[in-house]
């Protein structure tokens, strides 16, 4: 009945959005990720033609963000918004000298990363395609032990001045609020000869203060992605201009959208029957508590696929992007 009584508090989760919330959000939706994606990643994922299943894709996405900020050659590295830290175990097992820093809010998702991984590795053992093997072959004990975990927000980071090569965001920075806090400590804790800043960010495509009425009218027609989605609902110039004016000069952008929306929401449909049956076999007890849950979780579902055709309309139209942003301090 827990998870009853938190669903109907989840509206106003929505709708505050503080810092509180956005935990909470993650911690109700969670398990049904974890379940539709067979891993520990959450993050949308880099799609191309040749992507078998979404732990690939999740990794990937952070295959290619370990590229763009220059991995190789850094040593000290902070992820900010670390959710399990499966990002940081991948870049430690591409980049075997770097000493990565996971700072998390959500103390929930910390406590559960050890315990997380080994769920991973017995999946890993259990399942038959050797894609799906090799994109979790870097999870495990000896990667973890590696990586210190960090309970904290992001708006002040526990950290002395200079002391990192690179500070990442890697599809959390979305939810800083506000965002210039976060920009500002980065910029404060990077090494000035060497430090980068690195986003990973869903954004708005359009200025909110030339907003028409039929841009206003698509974006509400996301659903629950008008509100949820994004969190704050940034967009790309205010996010351009905020790393700008805290001494930045931005070195490198790329837009990835196409790579994201779409083709998640393609991969959704095209196994969306095989996804709850997944999900749903989870809830296998004949008590009430667990039909009231399966009925909560068909309606969540539901409103979860529509947002992500409607996720897909609003890339195909131009409305929103994901991009990566570099930045070096000026």
């Amino acid at each position: 009945m827990v998870e009853i009584k938190k669903s109907f508090q989840t509206p106003l989760w929505i709708l505050r959005r503080n810092e509180s919330d956005i935990i909470n959000c993650y911690n109700f939706m969670t398990p049904y990720i974890l379940r539709a994606t067979g891993g520990t990643m959450l993050n949308f994922g880099y799609w191309n033609e040749k992507t078998a299943n979404p732990i690939q894709a999740q990794t990937d996405l952070c295959m290619l963000v370990g590229k763009f900020a220059q991995l190789h050659s850094a040593k000290n590295v902070l992820d900010v918004g670390s959710g399990f830290s499966a990002p940081a175990m991948f870049w430690k097992s591409v980049y075997n000298s770097l000493n990565i820093m996971c700072l998390n809010l959500n103390f929930v998702q910390l406590r559960n990363t050890i315990g997380l991984v080994k769920r991973n590795n017995e999946i890993n053992n259990s399942i038959n395609s050797k894609k799906t093997r090799q994109a979790l072959s870097f999870i495990n004990h000896n990667t973890v032990r590696d990586i210190s975990l960090l309970n904290g927000t992001a708006k002040i980071l526990p950290f002395t001045a200079e002391c990192m090569d690179r500070v990442i965001a890697l599809e959390s920075a979305q939810h800083f609020k506000p965002l210039i806090r976060f920009i500002e400590e980065s910029r404060r804790i990077l090494r000035h000869d060497v430090g980068l800043l690195v986003v990973a960010i869903p954004v708005m495509t359009m200025a909110k203060s030339s907003l028409s009425l039929t841009k206003i009218h698509e974006f509400v027609k996301l659903g629950i992605l008008s509100l949820m989605w994004a969190s704050e609902h940034y967009e790309l110039e205010f996010v351009k201009s905020l790393i700008s004016r805290s001494g930045f000069d931005i070195i490198n952008i790329e837009h990835i959208g196409s790579h994201v929306y779409e083709p998640l929401a393609d991969y959704y449909a095209q196994n969306r029957k095989a996804i709850k049956s997944i999900i749903l076999k989870e809830i296998t007890s004949s008590s009430i508590s667990s039909y009231l849950q399966s009925i909560l979780y068909n309606v969540i579902e539901r409103v979860v696929f529509n947002s992500a055709v409607k996720m897909k309309e609003a890339s195909q139209k131009g409305f929103i992007d994901y991009v990566l942003i570099k930045a070096k301090l000026a």
